[in-house]
């Protein structure tokens, strides 16, 4: 269903031989980056495919993964004292997904924005292998 976003990309002027677009998600724009990095654009494209048509699942493992990473840190380090402690569901409830770049034929990374949980930072879970959330990096 999102992979069709995949037919409307149009060529981005800011870097040269990538490709832009967007698409609503779960009532939110999700800008996407398409970035063949030296590699066949067919390639980066299937794997834009593949994660899109499955972006429920993906989505929903991604927000595990920083869950995972940044809830204790969020609780016992970003949060102000007057704040409360977070659960997993409540901080859950802070993360939307702004973009996805497909980077060559086995990288992504997801871009989340937190609602000032942690100063603004976009999250980023990042795939290097095609499938697997294998890092995370706080942004901005």
């Amino acid at each position: 269903m999102y992979e069709k976003a995949l037919d409307n990309l149009e060529m981005d002027e800011r870097i040269e031989g990538t490709y832009k677009g967007s698409f609503n998600f779960k009532g939110d724009e999700v800008r996407i980056h398409v970035d063949p990095d030296g590699e066949k654009l067919e390639d980066t494209i299937t794997l834009a495919k593949r994660i899109l048509s499955s972006l429920d699942a993906y989505d929903k493992k991604a927000r595990g993964y920083i869950i995972e990473n940044s809830l204790q840190s969020y609780n016992e380090d970003w949060r102000e004292d007057d704040e409360p402690i977070l659960t997993a569901m409540e901080f859950d409830k802070n993360l939307r997904l702004d973009g996805v770049n497909f980077l060559s034929s086995d990288s992504v990374d997801f871009f989340y924005s937190e609602n000032n949980m942690f100063g603004g930072h976009s999250l980023i879970p990042q795939i290097f292998d095609g499938e697997n959330f294998e890092y995370l990096q706080m942004y901005g």
